[in-house]
């Protein structure tokens, strides 16, 4: 049976200014996508993300790996050439609370901020111990969104590259990454904290004019959901 011979475009992955090849979603993998945001499971939505991300960039991604704010980027990018570099939204004001007004935004104007900066590399004071740190992934999030207060440091640990000193690179287990950084006082998980809670974002600019009192509006979004509108 014939198949349609997709496109095939080009983008740059924002925390590696590598070229990533891409190509459009299928409609098949539309339905699939659109079924898994219609549950409102952040589990099944977060596989189904992965999966179209991987196979439309034929694996040059890792979902497993890749910073969170990569996957939207590139996300967004197959949306784009998918659907429409148009998303149409719906604006409320303040000025009455079915006062709606139509407007629309241009994937074209995606931002990150703040900008990518890789890895980070952080001593650890009062201690031999350097910590290099990765930003969060996809799953990391899910792992946030499911998390109580004591599964944060499960992120923190995941997001660990390697412990090492002057003079050798730490072989430890997860377990053993965990206990390390339970073992911190507060001062000393500050650094990475920082580094985490700081992660650059994929960011749309909103703007629009109200179209029942005139009133200016300026926002921002993000996150899948979001662009998937």
């Amino acid at each position: 049976m014939a198949k349609v011979i997709q496109p095939t475009y080009i983008t740059k992955q924002p925390s590696t200014g590598k070229s990533i090849k891409f190509r459009p979603f299928t409609v098949k993998e539309e339905k699939s996508l659109l079924l898994a945001l219609q549950e409102n499971d952040v589990d099944t939505t977060s596989e189904s993300i992965k999966n179209i991300i991987s196979v439309c960039t034929d694996g040059q991604i890792d979902p497993l790996i890749t910073p969170y704010y990569d996957m939207e980027y590139i996300f967004l990018q197959i949306r784009s050439k998918s659907v429409g570099d148009v998303i149409d939204l719906v604006g409320s004001c303040e000025c009455g609370p079915d006062k709606k007004t139509e407007f629309s935004v241009d994937i074209a104007d995606v931002r990150i901020e703040p900008a990518p900066t890789g890895n980070a590399t952080l001593k650890i004071p009062d201690t031999a111990y350097t910590i290099e740190f990765r930003h969060p992934s996809i799953d990391d999030f899910t792992k946030i969104f499911h998390s109580v207060d004591d599964h944060s440091q499960v992120v923190v640990t995941n997001c660990i590259v390697k412990v090492f000193t002057d003079d050798e690179v730490m072989n430890w287990s997860f377990d053993e990454k965990l206990e390390f950084v339970e073992s911190m006082s507060t001062k000393q998980q500050q650094g990475g904290a920082e580094f985490l809670k700081n992660m650059p974002m994929s960011i749309l600019p909103m703007k629009y004019t109200c179209r029942h009192c005139g009133k200016d509006h300026s926002q921002t979004m993000s996150g899948f959901e979001s662009f998937f509108v």
